[in-house]
């Protein structure tokens, strides 16, 4: 706002203006800067009488200023106001240099809250505890002074007004004039609460809930073409091709711009019809529905979980295994699989804790025995079939752990791919050889005898040279080679949602994998079990065994069907990921459902008629975190020929130590600890088994579970399932010179083990130094001082530090689990360094270490390509220079390449690396004519000529566009290719060879003119000062000239990167191009001579040998660059040694 209002005084005006701005406050402390905006008639119709005048430029102008300069746009079109009355707030991020404009969204609220009596204090919370305020529910940040005026800033109003800012809602606080973060009802500072009981919220409450908090889901709307188009399509060379057209326009040369405008629309256009229909496609995947049962007012209802509020009590065992929402167990215990979260298989337990509820909403963790995560799966439950497993939903939608994730996810440091940094030079490049050929013909025209009369004529011609610079091709052909690339990369079934992303794909030297569901599978495998046999002297273990339907009948089998916490009545059921299920389907024992029973019953999958075996469950401990252990009282029953003998025992399975604690020593092998230890150290885990004969009778109203005298059974061994083609991507990557690392939230025993299995780190104890791994920890010591030990992982071995970094060119293989990594990132220095190059395996990493870890690697050089398939994968995929989500709807809105499988990776690395390559063939390609076209050009005006439209229609519209648009369409190759650090356009050997390359052709241009000078045919064109002359034997030439050599960039480039007969589209526009010009140069019709104003020689031979002479000029320029490539390899080599 500039100005006055009318009638306003100085007093008002400045009053005015300081309420126009204020502060965001965001969930994580942070303050933002933002300022308000509202829509005013006469800003508006300015705008849009401006970009009616220039035919849609102004408003092209003020789309592309929305996305790179918001702050500029938004002054463009809209007013200044006060905060109170914005209908858009812009917000500034001081971090990243970067701002956002937000639509106000305001609210009607109908219905106060219900809320509990048990408030925070008020020093605490954002309101006193009045009867006004409706909208309490979790607003943090709240100011440390002036509460009582605070306590009215949602208390008395009909509405509220929020905006949106990175997925997060934020609500209008008037009297401090700013927005605060609307958290859910966790937060360190809590607000009032709705009233939380077993009977669940009222319906009133629910609808004022879900209109502050909004549909549970995390959905992001689809974008507009016109969004599309500027993400994905819009740069630099677009906005230039603008100022081509007004140049060529001013010129008279309609027909070329009509030419550029149609070619454009169409090809743009169908760029964004796929990438349309990828986003839309994207959308519908990733738009599930979960059924979910809630208790509202002592009632049940059937919702879709979009309908999820805070405060909401979810009936877990009637709704979909799927949990979309963050709460706490309120009532019983479940079986949880927190894979996509934590990188751990193994699920876990959560059960209701005792106490006051809201005094437990604060304290969600992903390791707190009551805490539930969106993104998790139930997999199991612990309750009776008629008991109730309820939660309480504490945080829905972009609230949740997840959501949260994936905010900071998709707002990154902001740092410029290098890709963009090549491309701006390479702009900025071709602008000063274009200002340099503009400078010349102003001299020529102005200064020159060949001089021009009509300066702004001049300026026109001259400007036509800076357009020069860049071919309206250009543009056009990386739009074009971004359709290619989606197209093969689909074709693969990898989707891609910033095609700009391929390009960086050819740059990758290292590749980190996630663990859990990227290596391996997402589910726990059972190896088998390590039974003891009891002899009479001692027990001994025997060895590795594998759980089948064809095991004896014995008590491990018996313990492996009945010891679980399954509900009977879904034991039919396939769920992989319950590690219970997975024993009792590798005994293909299942339940026996006649009519009678009065205990759960079940059989094996074949019976003999004269022998049969059953197995009742009497009673059983469900497992929990405190116990360490689940145990059952079972009654094995076996009928032989009508006699039916049965035997009553206790089985227990649990954690190794607790178990053994339970077992008379006499049942116990001595080496028990080295057998455990054996098996954990190659990263499994292990589970221990005992028994006890055990007497009691039916009608025994309590029964107590033995906890001494049990004899050891043996161990339980589960482990991780490898991925299919796991091994194979690894060996074809380190075949191909690319590093490997993985990085999980797992234990570093697993990671290590299953490091080993697909090849990131070489077999144990080979001799080898190089094989070497060192797991290093570090710590601080009382002063604050960086502590780092060194051991080898497999001997135990203890190195100094400085012995432990091996040699500087053969480093060892680091391990390092994610407390030592935090302890290594906030000290710096050398030690960090080598780790970050070295280190290839990385366990119990948290989300942010994970992105830590990717963004210091490709600091320090390192482009990396990030594979993932959990929520907690979300920042380090978005870091990366590419990420691959494996899993569309845990990390598929992060991830720029989703794919199926891990088998996707060395697709989209060698489809990156050919995209690279077109990419620098195009750049190439474009750079080499444009100086030569620009020489010619020059050329004819110092001579006061010019060559005429259709000549640039048919070189800018049919010959060079041609060969821009087929030279993205190169297949990849079906074996990837060697990882190195991607050539830059500028190192000195290509510049070098492009430079030669110009010299010889411009040579051919000048010597064919000065050939031709001496020719008894030859007679120079009548010029005129009042403008430039078209037909000319020098413009005719020169374009016969230039028609061949503009072609022989495409030819050269292909010698070393892509053979010419892998692309067979531009192996085809080849051939018809040099028929063509062939025939132009050689005989051409009089309709074409007549069309293109040729002048042309009367001697056949002349056109024969300007064939000759260009074949000769082609030659020279192969044999050129194949020096320059021997002497490129050359030095590789020289530098790989």
């Amino acid at each position: 706002m500039g100005a006055h209002e009318q009638g306003e005084s100085s007093s008002e005006y400045y009053q005015r203006l300081y309420y126009t701005k204020g502060i965001l406050h965001s969930g994580d402390g942070e303050e933002l800067s933002i300022e308000g905006f509202k829509f005013d008639t006469k800003y508006t119709v300015l705008f849009w009488v401006l970009a009616v005048i220039t035919v849609g430029l102004f408003y092209l102008l003020y789309a592309f200023l929305t996305v790179y300069a918001p702050h500029i746009a938004a002054h463009l079109r809209y007013k200044s106001v006060p905060l109170e009355e914005a209908e858009f707030i812009l917000v500034y991020e001081e971090r990243s240099n970067d701002c956002t404009l937000c639509e106000v969204i305001t609210v009607e609220i109908k219905k106060s809250l219900n809320y509990s009596s048990t408030t925070t204090p008020a020093s605490n919370s954002m309101f006193t505890a009045t009867e006004g305020d409706i909208n309490s529910p979790g607003l943090s940040n709240p100011p440390e002074s002036d509460i009582t005026e605070y306590s009215a800033l949602l208390s008395d109003v009909p509405h509220i007004k929020y905006i949106i800012y990175r997925y997060t809602r934020y609500i209008y606080s008037r009297p401090f004039n700013s927005f605060y973060f609307l958290s859910g009802l966790d937060g360190d500072n809590p607000m009032k609460r709705p009233k939380v009981s077993m009977q669940g919220l009222k319906l009133d409450d629910v609808n004022t809930l879900h209109d502050i908090y909004g549909p549970n889901e995390m959905k992001i709307d689809n974008n507009t073409y016109l969004q599309l188009f500027i993400d994905n399509i819009l740069d630099l060379f677009y906005l230039f091709q603008i100022f081509t057209l007004v140049v060529w326009i001013a010129a008279g040369f309609y027909y070329y711009s009509a030419g550029i405008v149609i070619f454009s629309t169409l090809f743009i256009g169908a760029a964004l019809i796929r990438i349309k229909s990828y986003s839309d496609g994207m959308m519908a995947e990733l738009d599930f529905t979960e059924t979910v049962t809630v208790i509202r007012e002592g009632a049940e209802y059937e919702i879709s979980h979009r309908q999820l509020v805070p405060g909401d009590v979810v009936v877990i065992n009637k709704s979909s295994k799927y949990l979309t929402f963050d709460g706490i167990m309120i009532k019983g215990q479940v079986y949880v699989d927190m894979a996509s979260l934590k990188g751990v298989t193994i699920p876990v337990i959560k059960s209701a804790q005792s106490g006051d509820i809201s005094g437990r909403i604060d304290k969600l963790s992903y390791d707190a025995p009551n805490s539930l995560y969106s993104g998790s799966k139930v997999v199991g439950g612990y309750w009776e079939d008629r008991e109730e497993v309820l939660a309480l939903v504490v945080n829905t939608g972009f609230l949740t752990e997840k959501g949260r994730t994936f905010c900071k996810a998709t707002t990154p440091d902001v740092y410029q791919y290098s890709i963009d940094e090549d491309g701006l030079t390479y702009f900025k490049f071709l602008i000063v050889i274009g200002t340099i050929s503009f400078i010349v013909a102003m001299i020529l025209f102005s200064f020159g005898k060949n001089y021009l009369t009509d300066k702004i004529y001049a300026l026109l011609q001259a400007l036509r040279l800076v357009t020069l610079s860049i071919p309206p091709s250009l543009p056009l052909a990386l739009t074009m080679a971004y359709i290619w690339s989606s197209r093969r990369l689909q074709r693969e079934e990898i989707g891609c949602r910033n095609y700009r992303r391929i390009y960086v794909g050819g740059r990758i030297m290292c590749v980190v994998f996630d663990k859990t569901g990227t290596l391996t599978k997402n589910i726990t495998a059972t190896i088998g079990y390590v039974p003891v046999h009891q002899n009479l002297d001692k027990p001994t273990f025997s060895g590795l065994r594998e759980a089948s339907a064809d095991m004896i009948d014995d008590d491990i089998l018996y313990l492996m069907v009945s010891c679980h916490d399954l509900k009977m009545a879904q034991l039919s059921l396939d769920d992989e990921s319950s590690p219970d299920r997975i024993i009792l389907a590798s005994t293909g024992w299942t339940v026996n459902k006649s009519m009678g029973n009065r205990y759960p019953r079940l059989e094996p999958p074949r019976q003999s008629p004269g022998h049969k075996v059953f197995v009742d469950i009497i009673r059983r401990i469900p497992f929990n975190s405190a116990l360490k252990y689940t145990a059952v009282i079972a009654r094995i029953l076996k009928e032989a020929y009508k006699q039916c003998n049965y035997y009553n025992k206790c089985y227990v399975k649990g954690e190794p130590e607790t178990i053994i604690g339970f077992c008379n020593p006499e049942s116990v092998p001595v080496e028990t600890q080295d057998v455990i230890a054996k098996y954990t150290k190659q990263g499994y885990i292990l589970v221990a088994m005992a028994y006890k004969d055990f007497d009691f009778h039916d009608d025994s109203k309590s029964i107590e579970f033995p906890k001494h005298g049990m004899t050891f059974l043996g161990l339980l061994i589960f482990g991780d399932e490898l991925a299919e083609g796991a091994e194979g991507v690894i060996s074809s990557l380190h075949h191909k010179k690319f590093q490997t690392v993985m990085c999980t939230g797992d234990n570093i025993h697993t990671a290590v083990h299953v490091a080993r299995q697909v090849g990131i780190l070489p077999p144990a104890n080979t001799g080898n130094p190089a094989d070497k791994v060192v797991h290093i920890t570090a710590t601080l010591d009382t002063f604050g001082g960086l502590v780092i030990d060194a051991m080898d992982y497999d001997d135990g071995t203890k190195y100094k530090p400085e012995s432990a970094w091996g040699d500087s060119w053969s480093p060892p293989n680091f391990v390092v689990e994610g407390d030592s990594w935090e302890v290594l990132d906030n000290a710096g220095g050398s030690h960090l360094d080598r780790i970050i190059i070295a280190g290839k395996v990385f366990a119990r990493m948290t989300p942010r270490q994970k992105k830590n870890l990717v963004e210091l690697k490709h600091k320090i050089g390192y482009e990396t390509c990030m594979v993932g398939d959990g929520s907690n994968d979300n920042e380090a995929l978005v870091e990366a220079d590419i990420g691959i989500s494996l899993n569309s709807r845990e990390s598929g809105l992060s991830a720029p390449f989703h794919g199926k499988s891990i088998t996707s990776v060395p697709i989209l690395l060698n489809e990156g690396r050919t995209a690279l390559i077109q990419l620098l063939t195009i750049f190439m390609f474009t750079g080499c004519h444009t100086v030569i076209g620009m020489f010619a050009e020059t050329y004819l005006y110092s001579m006061l000529l010019e060559l005429t439209e259709a000549d640039w229609i048919y070189i800018d519209l049919f010959l060079v566009m041609s060969i821009d648009l087929m030279l993205g369409y190169t297949e990849s190759r079906e074996t990837i290719m060697t990882s190195r650090r991607a050539e830059s356009f500028w190192n000195g050997i290509r510049i070098s060879s492009n430079s030669a390359f110009v010299a010889v052709c411009i040579a051919f241009q000048v010597g064919v003119m000065f050939y031709m000078y001496e020719q008894p045919w030859y007679s120079p064109a009548v010029t005129s000062h009042a403008h430039l002359t078209e037909s000319s034997y020098e413009a005719t030439y020169l374009f016969f000239i230039l028609i061949f050599q503009l072609t022989f960039p495409a030819i050269i480039y292909t010698i070393e990167h892509e053979p010419i007969h892998r692309n067979l589209p531009l192996l085809g526009v080849f051939v018809v191009l040099y028929t063509v010009n062939t025939y132009a140069v050689i005989y051409p019709a009089e309709v074409i001579v007549e069309v293109f104003d040729f002048k042309i020689s009367p001697s056949i031979w002349f056109r024969a040998e300007i064939i000759a002479f260009l074949a000769v000029n082609l030659v020279i320029n192969i044999l050129i660059e194949i020096g320059f490539i021997s002497f490129k390899n050359r030095s590789n080599k020289i530098k790989e040694h």
